[in-house]
């Protein structure tokens, strides 16, 4: 018979781990003194009481392990039980969305397609512009690395989740499923860190540096403001941006590897150096039409404006 319970546990960790993500946009709005803190607060509530309900209800002590058949049915299952919880501070928020459109705003957050439903996005709370960017930043690290976190606690293999979920390269780079978890979460924060740190020396305040910083890196594209990066006008946040898009779109098994050793990893590489010359190419074939037939900017603008935009496409970033 085919046994549901350590999938269903599972998810009640990782939607109990989401409930506690909407803290941090909770916290925003009461150290802003905005009003609109109790959303995030009894949203939190309802996901962590739920994502803990769940978690003793399908808890067993005797080891368990997951089949294939598990395998499948939890990395198809998260992908949908954690929008629904990731659409409440939209539902209840600020947006006046209704739950289908709050659902599908999560959706596209988590799986870091950019897509949005809503408009206006200058004029909602800071805190939802950050939680948007927060649902694309969980997504952009992805439930490989969080289920990686929790699944040595249940006995379970975290490295056969991997090689369902992950695109990278499915050999078994490291022994202990910890010890690639560690390090790809450090690897993720830092970029994202010198990402943040980047785009505010470039100009953007710290709350629009924080937000963009996670949705680059995630490759997912959410912005705070209606004309994304293009509300900014500044060619210095353009390149921070093209330089982040192509770290982030790298296989985080690649940086794994070089600090394993492999320091030649990113110039042996195939789908790095594919992504290299792709990139190149469609750059250098922008960039000859613009100078054809873009005759207001000069050479070096029309270089920026070929490279943004490629690598915001091709990514799938969206900028």
């Amino acid at each position: 018979m085919f046994d549901v319970r350590p999938v269903l546990n599972v998810i009640g960790l990782l939607v109990g781990f989401l409930g506690l993500t909407m803290l941090f946009p909770f916290v925003l709005d009461l150290a802003r003194g905005n009003n609109h803190w109790g959303v995030f607060l009894e949203s939190a509530l309802i996901t962590i009481l739920f994502g803990t309900m769940l978690y003793l209800a399908t808890r067993r002590e005797e080891a368990r392990g997951l089949s294939l058949q598990q395998t499948f049915l939890l990395t198809t299952s998260v992908w949908i039980a954690l929008p629904i919880f990731g659409a409440l501070p939209f539902v209840m928020g600020a947006t006046e969305a209704s739950y289908t459109d709050a659902f599908f705003e999560a959706m596209s957050g988590l799986t870091t397609t950019g897509a949005t439903v809503f408009t206006g996005l200058d004029g909602l709370p800071d805190s939802l512009l950050l939680w948007r960017s927060i649902l694309q930043w969980l997504g952009g690290i992805g439930i490989i690395v969080v289920a990686m976190v929790f699944l040595p606690e249940l006995r379970v293999g975290g490295m056969q989740i991997f090689r369902m979920e992950s695109s990278d390269t499915t050999e078994k780079i490291l022994p202990r499923t910890r010890e690639v978890t560690l390090i790809i979460s450090i690897i993720y924060l830092i970029l994202t860190l010198l990402c943040g740190i980047s785009y505010w020396l470039s100009g953007m305040n710290i709350f629009d540096s924080v937000a963009h910083s996670m949705t680059t890196i995630a490759t997912g594209g959410f912005s705070t403001y209606n004309d994304s990066i293009g509300y900014f006008q500044n060619p210095k946040i353009e390149i921070v941006s093209i330089i982040f898009i192509i770290l982030g779109s790298v296989p985080f098994i690649a940086y794994l590897k070089f600090i394993k050793g492999e320091k030649k990893i990113f110039l042996k590489e195939s789908q790095i150096k594919g992504l290299i010359y792709i990139l190149f190419f469609s750059v250098l074939l922008m960039f000859l039409y613009l100078m054809l037939t873009n005759k207001e900017y000069n050479l070096l603008e029309n270089l920026r404006i070929s490279a943004f935009n490629v690598v915001s496409i091709l990514s799938g970033t969206g900028y």
